[in-house]
């Protein structure tokens, strides 16, 4: 009895059909996990090397493009006036073609008109015949057509829907616990190695921040030059403030976390090709903000008390009418094209326009004439003329403001102001007055040789001047005033003195070498030898011998030697100085301390400039020349100061402040990147 009852309490165990089942039923979900583990570690090579085949294709597309532009930018600026200047006579002569056909055109237009009108109505009625005619066959047209629509929507939502499905499958089993997993055994330890690769190289998981040192942080500077968030520069591997502000800008613009920092998400957005690149827009601040209200308030389309580096509704709306003014797409957004146009000789102001008539027109008018920028005998009208927008150039040149030819507030502000400057001819002007000068000094034996006589007022003519006025009792500043030009066309005015004094220059001029030997030496036996921990040092020793050494230079010696002053100030976009500038806000206010005249020009604008003489190889580069570059693309670009020795000084995003580089011969980054170089002196 106890031996049956044992049997049929064992029976039950032994003879349980559940148990087994779950086993049968998991064994193959492994088997299919494990597959699809393996599927997706085998398949990660081929696709690795296919997005790096992407991605040097792109590459390689993008060289080639700007290669391209580049060329094409090169040859623009020989073309390109010229066609401008094409373009101003095919524009006249159609203007003088019309006025003598207009009229005859317009009588023929009112006869035929009636006819033309008869004729529209009858096709308009056949049309409407034909439409009524073939309604069926519309409609029937209107359905097969949405029936392919709907068909290809389901289609491409059925496959979106698969490749979620898949992808979340492989992610599920690249998730599954070790305790679910089959053991793994020697065939398949080689899968233990590529479960890394889903990593983002190179951050390899960390998070990088402010004050960081690596060569990451390069690349993460180039990839913001790229997309113009930073100024295009030379990479360092320093994440400092400049970074971070850009970063933090990038973050913006793309709805990301503004922590400044790089985590997986804000990496893989910025290394993303498809990834727009940066344009002013609104909730954007800063230096470069302020900039761009300043110039739309120059040109009249942007308030005063709206100047505020904050670019809100106000900035966008103003920067919406200047497009439309000047035919750029109104995007109420600042990008490279609206930035340049900002700055252009050509540029349409919101104020007095060609042939507009206005008695402010002509209070200003007189002021002009007093201060010598139109001609004595000019008859004031009141009508804003060729002659009046040439005069206002003139002194918008000579009075550091941009010559736009607009007659803005500021522009006004200035005419009205004591301190505003007669006219006189300085240090980078150019043009048919400069050269009349220059005749006249070659005639008194002040200028040697006809090729003197360029119509450039550089450091040949600036010497001719000074020795004229030395001469003839004059004070000796080497520009060309009323009272300069008063007594250099006098029958009175001294010819250059023949042999003792012409023996007295030589000296001197062999003497500036000595005292170029000295300057060029002490930036470069203080940044040469400790180029990391000298930037405070030499900025406080050259701050404070500066000031004697410009007032006994003049030219691109002083205009270097401001520079030099000016090291370890700190870099930021869109300023101009005094003490904080972008790369082509530094020059700029290098070169009008220095007393050469000329607006502002952004760094892509000194590509087409025709105001200096252009110089297209490295080779040919010599000390005080400004050299320009191209970023990583067409779209940025980069200036700075030739020093000489292969050294540029210039305000570097990458450094964050006024520096001394030794790169520009000897390394790559420069060679690759160089456009050209002008000759200002």
């Amino acid at each position: 009895m106890d031996q049956d009852m044992r049997e049929n309490l064992n029976t039950p165990p032994e003879q349980d059909p559940v148990r087994p089942r779950p086993r049968k039923a998991k064994k193959p979900m492994r088997k299919f996990r494990l597959a699809l583990r393996r599927a997706y570690q085998r398949s990660e090579p081929a696709r690795a090397r296919l997005v790096d085949w992407r991605n040097r294709f792109c590459r390689a597309v993008r060289g080639a493009f700007d290669s391209v532009a580049a060329l094409f930018v090169k040859l623009w600026a020989v073309v390109g006036p010229v066609c401008k200047k094409i373009g101003r006579a095919l524009a006249a002569a159609a203007k003088a073609v019309w006025k003598v056909i207009g009229p005859a055109l317009t009588k023929l237009w009112q006869w035929a008109k009636p006819g033309i009108l008869f004729l529209g109505n009858k096709i308009k009625a056949g049309a409407s015949f034909l439409a009524t005619r073939f309604k069926g066959l519309n409609k029937a047209m209107q359905i097969g057509v949405g029936a392919v629509s709907a068909s290809l929507v389901l289609l491409i939502i059925a496959l979106m829907v698969s490749a979620h499905v898949s992808r979340t499958a492989m992610k599920a089993a690249m998730a599954t616990p070790e305790s679910v997993l089959p053991v793994v055994t020697e065939t398949e330890a080689p899968t233990a190695a590529p479960t890394a690769t889903p990593v983002p190289e190179p951050l390899l998981g960390e998070i990088m921040k402010k004050g960081d040192d690596s060569p990451t942080v390069a690349i993460v500077q180039t990839r913001l030059m790229e997309l113009g968030y930073m100024d295009s520069d030379e990479p360092t591997e320093h994440f400092g403030s400049i970074t971070e502000a850009a970063l933090i800008r990038f973050q913006k613009h793309n709805d990301l976390k503004a922590d400044g920092q790089i985590g997986e998400t804000t990496w893989n957005l910025l290394m993303n090709e498809g990834v727009p690149e940066c344009v002013m827009q609104d909730g954007d601040e800063g230096d470069d903000v302020q900039d761009v209200q300043n110039r739309l308030y120059e040109l009249g389309y942007l308030a005063k008390n709206y100047v505020t580096g904050t670019y809100g509704e106000k900035t966008a709306a103003a920067v919406t009418d200047f497009q439309k003014a000047n035919s750029i797409a109104t995007t109420g957004m600042v990008g490279h094209d609206t930035l340049d146009v900002l700055y252009a000789d050509d540029v349409v102001g919101n104020f007095f326009s060609k042939g507009e008539v206005s008695d402010t027109i002509a209070t200003y008018q007189e002021k002009l004439k007093k201060l010598g920028y139109l001609v004595s005998d000019y008859k004031v009208k009141g009508k804003m003329d060729d002659a009046t927008i040439a005069a206002i150039r003139k002194f918008q040149d000579n009075n550091d403001l941009t010559p736009d030819g607009c007659l803005g507030p500021t522009t006004m502000s200035a005419m009205d102001s004591k301190d505003a400057k007669s006219y006189t001819l300085t240090l980078g002007m150019k043009g048919s007055d400069v050269k009349a000068v220059q005749k006249r000094l070659k005639a008194l034996g002040y200028l040697k040789t006809n090729s003197q006589v360029n119509g450039y007022y550089g450091e040949e003519t600036e010497d001719a001047v000074e020795q004229f006025q030395k001469r003839n009792n004059l004070s000796a500043d080497g520009t060309v005033g009323p009272k300069t030009l008063e007594k250099l066309n006098s029958s009175s005015a001294k010819k250059a003195a023949t042999a003792k004094p012409t023996a007295k220059p030589t000296p001197k001029a062999t003497a500036k070498p000595k005292t170029t030997k000295k300057v060029t030496a002490k930036p470069g036996s203080k940044t040469t030898p400790k180029p990391g921990k000298a930037t405070a040092k030499p900025t406080k020793k050259t701050a404070t011998a500066k000031p004697v050494d410009t007032s006994q230079k003049k030219g691109v010696e002083k205009m270097i030697a401001i520079a030099e002053s000016k090291i370890g100030c700190p870099y930021s976009g869109g300023a101009k100085g005094p003490n904080r500038f972008d790369c082509s806000g530094f020059v700029y206010y290098c070169m009008k301390q220095a007393g050469f005249s000329g607006g502002y020009m952004t760094s892509r604008t000194w590509r087409t400039t025709s105001r200096y003489k252009r110089i297209t190889s490295m080779s040919q580069i010599q000390r005080g020349d400004i050299l320009v570059f191209k970023g990583n693309s067409m779209a940025t670009g980069h200036v700075g100061i030739y020093l000489g020795g292969g050294r540029m000084i210039d305000a570097s995003s990458g450094a964050g402040q006024v520096r001394i580089t030794s790169s520009v011969l000897s390394g790559t980054y420069w060679k690759q990147h160089f456009l050209m170089a002008y000759r200002i002196g």
